[in-house]
């Protein structure tokens, strides 16, 4: 029989730990990433915080 094991993406484990990364914390998992899809992921990661913020700054909608 399975384990009733809950999927993170069902808790929102995702999104709670991204609002709570900074950028900088974003970019050190980027330098430590072993693979290159785990940099490809990590870079994106990045790329969408700093557009976030930078929505923040200058007050329009940029996606």
């Amino acid at each position: 029989m399975a384990e009733n094991v809950t999927n993170p993406i069902d808790r929102g484990d995702f999104y709670e730990a991204f609002t709570r990364a900074t950028a900088h914390d974003l970019e050190e998992r980027l330098l430590a990433a072993n693979s290159r899809e785990e940099k490809i992921f990590y870079r994106k990661l990045l790329n969408l915080k700093l557009q976030l913020e930078q929505e923040k700054v200058i007050g329009e909608l940029l996606l």
